[in-house]
């Protein structure tokens, strides 16, 4: 019964990093929190799931088009270079006790600040192509990756799109490839470093996202941008208030909001579905 949650689990996650191109630690990493893991196998863990539905992703959006090759990889080479710098500053917190909060405060921090900013329409959009954009932007998907166990999507979304000036379905596609190098380089540091793996779990939500992933990215194609906006910003919402609950030590309430939230996103994916056929 414990692999087939595990693989539900990541079927799940990866249907939102599908749909979102954010990637599945984002959703993973504070539930394993919250159920008592150690900062350090979270955030691998969540990172082994990420690779699995960044990596059928960046397939799927090959596929349709929706990848620049050349700025994914600058992207992942910088986002390298910060995954793998950050990977000892959140081995040191372990020691101390300290990760679990300094994860936490940044979760609140980052998605609150991106909600807000799909939430009030902000569309504002500075087209600067240059590497300088884009080393920064990479060198901080990729802090974000090692520090949440993240693919970081959900921090390189955006940044491309209001900064890079690239349009949202080009940009999710991107940032799933240059995630794909920047996960790799995460788990490698954490083994390097002497994390403990959890294969057996993670092999089984790799195996899930594998199925998730590519019904996710099917239904982003029927979604206006801006209702995608709006659903990504009320989703950050969801979790960052999770995130707050676990701090007050609300675990059962904090871990409730998260799987609600998801089990409504999932409803309206499948609604949206069966209405489009119903139509046809």
């Amino acid at each position: 019964m414990e692999w087939l949650l595990f693989v539900i689990g990541g079927a799940v996650i990866g249907m939102i990093s599908g749909f979102f191109g954010i990637g599945g630690g984002i959703i993973l990493t504070p539930v394993l929190l919250v159920l008592g893991y150690e900062p350090s196998q979270a955030i691998i863990l969540s990172l082994m799931l990420t690779l699995g539905s960044t990596v059928t992703g960046t397939l799927s959006h090959l596929k349709m088009k929706n990848v620049n090759i050349r700025l994914a990889c600058l992207l992942g080479l910088f986002g390298v270079i910060g995954a793998v710098s950050t990977v000892p500053l959140v081995q040191g917190l372990e020691k101390i006790n300290g990760a679990s909060t300094v994860i936490s405060a940044v979760y609140i921090i980052i998605l609150s600040w991106f909600a807000f900013q799909y939430l009030t329409h902000n569309q504002s959009v500075k087209n600067e192509r240059g590497k300088f954009w884009i080393l920064l932007i990479g060198l901080f998907t990729g802090i974000m990756s090692s520090l949440m166990g993240v693919s970081g999507g959900f921090v390189m979304t955006p940044l491309l799109t209001k900064k890079v000036g690239i349009e949202l379905k080009k940009a999710v596609g991107t940032s799933i490839a240059a995630a794909s190098i920047i996960v790799i380089s995460g788990i490698g540091s954490y083994v390097y470093g002497g994390a403990e793996m959890d294969y057996r779990h993670g092999l089984l939500l790799i195996g899930g996202a594998l199925i998730g992933t590519p019904f996710g990215i099917i239904n982003l194609k029927v979604f206006s941008v801006d209702k995608v906006k709006e659903m990504l910003a009320v989703f950050y919402i969801v979790v960052a208030f999770s995130v707050v609950l676990k701090l007050l030590s609300l675990t059962k309430l904090s871990l409730g909001l998260i799987l609600t939230g998801v089990g409504l996103f999932i409803i309206v994916l499948f609604y949206n579905r069966v209405s489009r056929l119903l139509k046809v």
